[in-house]
């Protein structure tokens, strides 16, 4: 080997070394999607409440709160495993009057992230899906949970505004 290979060789490894220590920190969750688990300790680790529960059909659940507001997340395609395909973030607000469907069209047409509809008494939700079976990591993970905890404010000051 002479010696321009070696400082090649050199320069490569730092390099890759300075790639993998960046990414060092962000855990590839396997093939198959998240566990309970998983979600309870990036969502801890940003500093909120986990309390990892189950829903009425016995798949997990996380429970927490964001604004003084509570929230679920819904795990989906369990396929009574622990891993988990997909993530719903999820938060209701039972209104006295309900809100006009014009109202909930508009926070759909000009928000990005976070989709909401009306209940069948017109109370407003609004929901974070996420896709979790391939690929996904905890700062992925991470991302979204910082998400939602800037729409779930957003979402109530929406609800208080006037058109």
């Amino acid at each position: 080997m002479n010696r321009w290979t070696a400082i090649l060789g050199a320069v490569g490894g730092m390099v890759g070394a300075v790639a993998l220590g960046g990414s060092a920190q962000a855990a590839l969750y396997p093939s198959g999607g998240v566990t309970a688990k998983d979600v309870a300790s990036v969502m801890l680790a940003h500093g909120y409440q986990a309390e990892i529960t189950k829903d009425e059909t016995g798949d997990p659940m996380v429970k927490s709160a964001v604004d003084g507001t509570k929230f679920s997340v819904a795990f989906y395609g369990c396929n009574h495993g622990p891993r988990c395909t997909a993530l719903e973030f999820l938060v209701g607000f039972d209104l006295p009057n309900g809100m006009a469907f014009s109202r909930i069209n508009k926070w759909n047409k000009e928000e990005r992230f976070g989709h909401a509809f009306l209940d069948d008494e017109k109370d407003p939700y609004i929901q974070l899906d996420i896709d979790t079976e391939a690929g996904f990591t905890s700062e992925s993970l991470g991302s979204y949970v910082d998400t939602w905890a800037r729409l779930v404010p957003k979402f109530k000051h929406f609800m208080n505004e006037d058109d």
